[in-house]
């Protein structure tokens, strides 16, 4: 029995596989941005002659968080603006896409907001990498910055659900 656990203990050894620093890098940066998401508001810090002053009633200390198909939809728009698919973005904006799936104002506002913060997230870890971090590395961290905030999201609002 004692030689049985033993074995059980270093089961895990057996599936783990090498990373490249990119893949560490994108990991860390979407557990970072996807943690910062979830305990929303996320801190950010404006640089002067920026406009964001129409996001500011949404990152109030305290202010509510917005709906999962906000989320959803900026992750969406984040990946087709990553993978360069003007046509989806034109085609959603068209269409007016947002306003189906986030009828609330603010979170169409949030929505808007949650791309920019996720994209310059990632574009911010491409050019301190001097662009060794490519777009396509960073659309495999939007799916884990996805995952992550949906895990959060049902954690909070279903208790134990995990």
């Amino acid at each position: 029995m004692l030689c049985r656990m033993a074995k059980d203990r270093w089961e895990w050894l057996e599936g783990l596989k090498a990373e490249s620093p990119i893949e560490v890098a994108v990991k860390y940066v979407a557990a970072l941005t996807a943690d910062a998401l979830a305990a929303w508001p996320p801190a950010i810090q404006m640089a002067e002659g920026q406009s964001g002053g129409r996001f500011m009633a949404l990152l109030e200390p305290g202010a509510e968080r917005p709906g999962l198909a906000a989320f959803e939809e900026a992750i969406k728009r984040a990946r087709w603006d990553l993978l360069r698919d003007y046509d989806a973005l034109d085609f959603y904006a068209r269409n007016n896409h947002i306003a189906k799936t986030c009828p609330s104002e603010r979170d169409q506002l949030a929505s808007e907001f949650i791309q920019h913060y996720v994209l310059e997230s990632f574009f911010a870890l491409m050019e301190k990498t001097e662009y060794r971090v490519k777009r396509k590395d960073v659309v495999v961290g939007l799916a884990m910055v996805e995952k992550r905030v949906k895990l959060v999201w049902f954690e909070t609002i279903v208790p134990n659900f995990s």
